[in-house]
């Protein structure tokens, strides 16, 4: 808020950098940091079948070439007020001669959380969403058991997501009430929980 804030940077500060070279760091010195909406989205699954009774098929999700903003990682790295911080605090700048990526802490001042590509992080992802196995009964069990046919199964969900996203989640939906210059925020929802599912079905 240049030049209505005086605030000198000090050692210790987050550096950013002056774009348009004019000796201030305001919001002309604004940049593309990323895209929020992914290039490729889409899901496949393979299904493999031995024998004709047991079948395991699969399904995976996956957003490519997509970012997201960590809101989380803000709030829990600011040290700006008394709200708890995550342990990478503890690589925080304290003395001159420092040499670390986090930033000084400072009580309810200073600039070293504002949004910056410190908190733009590439948040594409492959989940494997969904994996069952199902085992169909042969005919000899059918006939003693006087059905037509019959089959157990056992499901699994949201098994395993490969992202180099640090937050929980990377699938995190966009909100902004159609407002084209919305953009995904990862503010540390729940994760989607694992789910394991068994089930018997029968028909006479």
């Amino acid at each position: 808020n240049y030049p209505a804030t005086d605030y000198i940077f000090q050692p210790g500060d987050a550096m950013y950098e002056d774009i348009n070279h004019d000796g201030n760091i305001d919001n002309r010195d604004i940049v593309y940091l990323g895209n929020g909406i992914p290039k490729i989205t889409g899901g496949f699954g393979p299904s493999v079948t031995y024998r004709g009774t047991l079948k395991l098929t699969s399904y995976f999700v996956y957003r490519l070439g997509y970012d997201l903003v960590n809101q989380a990682d803000i709030n829990t790295s600011n040290m700006y007020g008394y709200d708890n911080q995550s342990t990478v605090v503890l690589k925080r700048w304290r003395n001159p001669g420092d040499v670390t990526n986090v930033p000084r802490a400072l009580y309810r001042s200073g600039y070293n959380w504002l949004g910056s590509d410190r908190y733009v992080q590439d948040a594409s992802f492959v989940r494997l969403q969904a994996v069952t196995v199902r085992y169909n009964f042969g005919r000899r069990i059918l006939d003693r058991l006087g059905l037509r046919s019959a089959s157990c199964y056992l499901t699994a969900e949201n098994l395993y997501t490969w992202t180099k996203y640090k937050g929980q989640n990377p699938d995190v939906s966009m909100k902004g009430d159609n407002d084209p210059f919305a953009y995904p925020v990862d503010n540390a929802l729940t994760p989607p929980p694992k789910n394991f599912l068994f089930g018997i079905s029968a028909s006479f």
